[in-house]
Parts: structure tokens; C-alpha cells; sequence
């Protein structure tokens, strides 16, 4: 199972200090103690990724802890292309999001951005009858951490032993 994470939502699942990561904490325990990874690629994604210097260090454990699917940047940054073409509304400044979720098939975009929701899994995005994603944005939200949103992009599902647990929960 595979989620993208919107950078907006780095601190309420990373920072157990922030004011919202009560309702992002199952996404953080999923990763950790569950069969999660993390999605990500593309130009745009990356860059943000590096603006998020707080949780750069996290993320390289977690990948070193096979956590982590980073796809190619050239198919996400020509799709993202080919979206920003279609759409040219204010609101759709995440187009990246859908790219990953389109290439790699990735059924679940953790977002507190609600202006992005509608496009997010926009059917016309997602052609050939791809899936389109669920969006996790509270705790209410829990039952999506779940193998039916699986990808096979996450193969093989990785549950951490107790020692690799602990080391990620410091």
C-alpha cells in the first residue's frame, strides 16, 4: 500500500507537535509499524521536497528502511505537461499530485489542500479507466490505510521488524 504525500501535510503527519497531527498520526503509524510506503517523483515534487529540509532526514530513513518509491521525474513532469494543458484554473496547483497518482497508479494522496480535492480525482485526469485516488485528510479518513488502495508499484509490502520500529519512532 502507497500513499503520495502532499508537502502541505508534511508537519501533521511528520511533527507530533503540530496542531493537526492527531488526525495524521494513523498515516505516520502505517508507515512505521504498517505495510505503507511513501510515493513520490517529478521536478515539482522534488523541489518542494527540498524547500522541506525539517523532514528531508525522515524521509532518507525511511527509504533506507524501503519505505520509500521514488519514481522517474520524466513520465510525472510530462504528464504534469499535459495536465496543465487541459486545465487552467487557479485552483489547480498541484498537478504534479495527479501525475504521480496517473503514473504510478497510486490510489491514495494525503492533501489538506481543498481547493486541489476536485481535481485530485477529476475521472478526465485519470484516462483509460485508471483508478483515481482517495484523499486521507483527517482521521476519519483511517479505513483508506488499507490494502485495497494497494499498487503494485509498492510491491513487496514491507512490514518493519520491532528494532527498525523503535529507530523510526525517535
Amino acid at each position: 500500500m502507497c500513499i503520495i504525500i502532499d508537502t502541505n501535510t508534511f508537519s501533521s503527519v511528520f511533527d507530533k507537535d503540530s496542531l493537526q497531527h492527531k488526525e495524521f498520526s494513523p498515516v505516520l503509524s502505517w508507515l512505521i509499524e504498517g505495510e505503507g510506503k511513501i510515493v513520490f517523483g517529478g521536478t515539482k515534487y522534488i523541489g518542494e521536497l527540498k524547500l522541506a529540509k525539517k523532514y528531508l532526514r525522515f524521509i532518507g530513513q525511511l527509504n533506507r528502511a524501503r519505505k520509500v518509491v521514488q519514481l522517474e521525474n520524466k513520465p510525472i513532469d510530462e504528464y504534469q505537461s499535459v495536465l496543465e494543458a487541459i486545465e487552467k484554473h487557479k485552483d489547480f496547483d498541484d498537478p504534479h499530485l495527479v501525475a504521480i497518482s496517473y503514473i504510478s497508479k497510486c490510489r491514495l494522496i494525503c492533501s489538506l489542500d481543498k481547493r486541489a480535492f476536485p481535481f485530485l480525482s477529476r475521472k478526465d485526469f485519470y484516462p483509460n479507466n485508471s483508478p483515481r485516488p482517495s484523499i486521507y485528510c483527517s482521521k476519519k479518513n483511517s479505513n483508506l490505510l488499507c490494502r485495497r488502495y494497494f499498487a503494485d508499484i509498492c510491491n513487496p509490502c514491507i512490514k518493519l521488524n520491532k528494532e527498525a520500529i523503535s529507530i523510526l519512532k525517535k
